[in-house]
This record gives C-alpha cells, structure tokens and sequence, in this order.
C-alpha cells in the first residue's frame, strides 16, 4: 500500500485503492467467483426481464398480447434480495480470512477510512465484472427467447441507444447492490483492533 504524508497526515488515494484492490482480486479469484457470480445471476435476471418487456412492448404495437407478468418482477427482487445476501457473506468470510493482514496494514498506520476504502473499491471492482457478465448472459437469454415467441426481426427493432441505457443501469444496479452489501463487513474490517487481528488464526 503506498502511503503519503501530507503535513503530518497519511493519505490513501482511490488510484492506490483501485491498485490493491486489483491485486486482492486476483490473488483471491477463487473466492471472488463466487461474489462475482451472485452479482452476475442477479443482474441476468434484471436485464432479461428488462429486455424482454422492450422486446414485447414493440411487439405488442404491432400484434398484441404479449408481455412480461407483473409477477416476475417479484421473482426480480427476490433474487436480488439473495444476490445481496451471498455478497455481504462472502465479503464476511473475506474479512476473517483477512484478519492478519488487516491488522500488518493498521500497525503500518493505514487508518480506518483506508481499510474501509479498500473494501468497498474491492467490491466495486467485482460488481463491475459481475454486472457486464450478467448483462452479457441476460442479452443471450432475452434474444433467445424471444427469437422463439416473436421472431428474430423484432430484435432488429430495439434502438442501440436503448441498450447501452440499459447497459448503464445494469451497472449502476450492480455497484448499488454490492456497495450496500459491502458495508457491513468493511465496517468490521476498519474496526478491528490491529493487536487482537494480528494475534487471530484462521
């Protein structure tokens, strides 16, 4: 972690943040599948409910009759009610997996804020691969369907620019989710006294 005095005080940039948090990823990929995987199967479901309900609606112009039920959506925030549950366990795991490392950090002088920064740029980081990823699967799943209900040449009819909005909301749901479930466990990381983590086995 690269630090910086500044009038007597230490600084822990977001650039530093995103660097380290980049390398807690990879060097922990194996356990950041399954975060990455809880966001992406969330946002899948999203998008391929928002999609198929722009694939209809231009469908339903022309011929009537189709649409997404309202009971879906239920489902929708049934799983992203899950999606937010398996990331703040996983990130907990995380946490206690990272007692002895997080206390090296504090005994060094990173202070609260920047272990809590750090966990919440990790968690970012994993919504963001998770989010294009489930926007990716949702976008097959939506065109596939709909190929066999309505026929490919509605496909053709959606304007790119509604995609790429979509695309953006997809994300933000996904940086939203996993920030509001990072917070708990990166308020339990800053505040670990570096002795009692220093001392704590796995």
């Amino acid at each position: 972690m690269r630090r910086k005095r500044e009038v007597g005080r230490i600084t822990f940039s977001l650039i530093d943040a995103f660097r380290l948090g980049y390398d807690n990823v990879k060097r922990r990929f194996n356990r950041a599948v399954f975060s990455m995987a809880a966001i992406a199967l969330g946002i899948a479901f999203f998008s391929t409910l928002s999609l198929m309900d722009a694939f209809f609606s231009i469908y339903t112009q022309a011929e009537g009759g189709v649409r997404v039920e309202s009971y879906q959506y239920w489902l929708l925030f049934v799983s992203l009610a899950v999606c937010v549950i398996s990331i703040t366990n996983s990130m907990l795991i995380a946490v206690y997996e990272r007692y002895r490392e997080i206390g090296t950090m504090k005994c060094l002088g990173a202070l609260d804020q920047h272990v809590l920064k750090l966990f919440l740029v990790e968690s970012i980081i994993l919504a963001l691969l998770g989010g294009s990823l489930g926007f990716g699967i949702g976008l097959a799943s939506s065109v596939i369907s709909v190929m066999f209900s309505t026929g490919f040449n509605i496909i053709l009819k959606i304007p790119p620019e509604s995609l790429l909005a979509l695309f953006g909301e997809t994300i933000f749901l996904s940086v939203a989710l996993s920030t509001v479930a990072t917070i708990y466990p990166a308020y339990r990381a800053a505040k670990l006294d570096p002795v009692e983590a220093l001392r704590y086995e796995v």
